[in-house]
């Protein structure tokens, strides 16, 4: 039996120095403070000697993070170094939108109020601020720009009244301390300003402010407090997101039991989704713009000028370049003009050579009849004289064609008919077509209806394509090239067809583009400029001209003009 006494005390004791010997688990539980440090330790020290209480096997402790160093606090739970944090609202949404931080109990004031709002005052000596809309052109000071109770409640009151603090005010400054700004407003060093509720109740508790120095602006009567805007639910206990989810339940429930003075210190948390729209709408925080949209939006006006400037500018710009174009293809058509004289050059020779050679066998003729008076027959002095008529209206009428062509005064519209004109560019390029033993085929509808354009711009289409067309016949070794043209009216337009039977056009894509051309490099006709300025001329009468087409055997084009009956 002493045996067994024996062995039972050693079991006891060794069991009784185990329980004594185990170490509590350290919990730790960042606290955000305005206060400075020492005035936090003090405030919250009790709270955490409570929960150690109640919950023996862990020990709490606290870290005061001053509220300038936001950064560190927010750094503490991105590391995981802290299981618990006590934040002011704002904090409280970020944190938990950042690190998914869970919102647990919402912080009860002395009062038993759970909610805080912002008090905008003046001093009682301020004869001249008696209404909120009197703030405009005075001074303004604020805690913080990040502070809920001390600023941006009375940014968000202040706009919904119309005020724009950073436009109408004389200037906004910002104090850190709610107390700071109490005594520069009272002392007259800003005109009026902006605290959380219940800061003026306590300097008056403590003897530091008397309540005939103040004078609150908009106060809401059926409010414990002074108050001026809306309220939004006070600090909070948030749990991290690797916390123990059972220990968090111990602890909510041990809070929500801890009173002070017969006073309870939390509740269950409460809604704190209007905060996160408060500083979402006010652009605050995490939901603060980029520096360069601050920028835009304080200097929109400067950017607008300056935009509007800058499209002015281009615009002139555009205006001029396009102004240049047009006059430098103006200089490119006379360009055209001028260089097709070199290649009529020979036909022109070679047409008026004829007339004028039989002009001069005519001129002798008659004289030799007139001469020999009694043997001539009037008949034969009358076809003589018809003769020589015919041939100088016949130059005549060249020259006043190449004249007309090379003039660079406005075309003049005319009703015709379009045979006429390619019959006249036949016989125009009649020596380069013998000399090339190129055949003419000509098959002309008659009846055709007339057009109403200008001729020689027709003449121009209908050489420069001719041209193309020998041009292109010129070098291919064939001995049965022929050169064919069509007209024909059809659905209310005049069309000529005009084809040859030379080589394939290669660049078909590009082919109406300026200064695109299949001839040598060197030559005059090789400019580039025909094909696209026919194109222009027959299009500026509502007409087109296309290739048709192209291949081995030859090419095709077609122009068509809208006839004389569809105007």
């Amino acid at each position: 039996m002493s045996w067994y006494k024996f062995i039972t005390t050693i079991v006891l004791l060794f069991s009784f120095n185990a329980a004594f010997s185990a170490k509590p688990t350290e919990i730790t539980i960042a606290i955000q403070s305005f206060l400075g440090k020492d005035a936090a330790y003090q405030k919250w020290q009790s709270t955490t000697d409570y929960l150690s209480r109640r919950m023996p096997d862990y020990s709490f402790n606290i870290i005061v993070v001053d509220a300038p160093d936001d950064a560190l606090l927010y750094d503490m739970v991105k590391q995981k170094k802290v299981d618990y944090v006590i934040t002011q609202p704002i904090a409280s949404v970020e944190l938990n939108r950042l690190y998914n931080t869970k919102i647990n109990l919402t912080k009860v004031n002395q009062a038993g109020v759970d909610q805080l709002g912002g008090v905008i005052f003046t001093s009682v000596n301020n004869h001249s601020i008696t209404t909120i809309e009197a703030l405009k052109g005075n001074s303004f000071a604020a805690s913080t720009p990040r502070r809920l109770g001390g600023w941006l409640l009375a940014l968000d009151y202040l706009r919904d009244k119309g005020i724009n603090p950073q436009s109408d005010f004389s200037k906004v400054v910002f104090l850190g301390s709610q107390d700071n700004i109490v005594n520069a407003v009272v002392n007259g060093l800003v005109d009026a300003g902006t605290v959380r509720t219940g800061v003026i109740e306590k300097m008056i508790d403590s003897g530091q402010l008397r309540m005939e120095q103040i004078k609150v602006l908009n106060n809401k009567q059926n409010s414990s407090y002074f108050i001026t805007t809306k309220t939004a639910p006070e600090w909070s206990f948030s749990s991290l997101e690797h916390t123990d989810v059972a220990l968090s339940k111990e602890v909510q429930i041990a809070l929500l039991n801890y009173h002070v003075n017969g006073q309870k210190q939390w509740k269950k948390a409460l809604d704190y989704e209007g905060v996160r729209a408060l500083i979402r709408k006010h652009r605050i925080g995490i939901y603060q713009d980029p520096g360069h949209i601050n920028f835009y939006k304080k200097n929109y006006q400067l950017i607008l000028i300056i935009l509007l400037l800058i499209a002015y500018l281009l615009f002139m710009l555009k205006s001029r370049r396009e102004s240049e174009i047009h006059n430098y293809k103006l200089k490119l058509e006379e360009l055209y003009k001028v260089s097709s004289v070199d290649q009529l050059l020979s036909e022109i020779a070679h047409e008026l050579a004829q007339p004028i050679t039989s002009l001069k066998i005519d001129a002798h003729m008659l004289d030799s009849m007139l001469k020999n008076h009694d043997s001539c027959q009037l008949d034969e002095i009358r076809s003589t004289s018809d003769g020589l008529r015919e041939k100088t209206d016949h130059c005549v009428d060249l020259i006043l064609n190449i004249r007309q062509f090379l003039s660079t005064k406005t075309t003049v519209k005319e009703i015709f008919n379009i045979n006429n004109n390619v019959e006249r560019i036949i016989r125009l390029l009649k020596n380069e077509l013998n000399e090339h033993n190129i055949e003419v085929r000509l098959s002309l509808k008659q009846n055709l209806p007339d057009v109403n354009m200008s001729p020689v711009e027709l003449d121009q289409v209908l050489l420069n394509l001719s041209k193309n067309a020998i041009s292109a016949m010129a070098d291919n070794q064939k001995s049965d090239n022929v050169l064919s043209i069509f007209t024909t009216d059809k659905q209310g337009f005049v069309e000529i067809i005009v084809s040859d039977t030379g080589s394939e056009i290669k660049d078909k894509l590009h082919l109406f583009d300026l200064f695109k051309t299949s001839k040598k490099q060197g030559e005059v006709e090789g400019l580039g400029i025909g094909l696209s300025l026919s194109r222009r001329i027959v299009r500026s009468y509502a007409g087109e001209l296309s290739l048709e087409s192209s291949s081995i055997g030859g090419s095709q084009f077609m122009v068509k003009i809208p006839s004389i009956k569809d105007e």
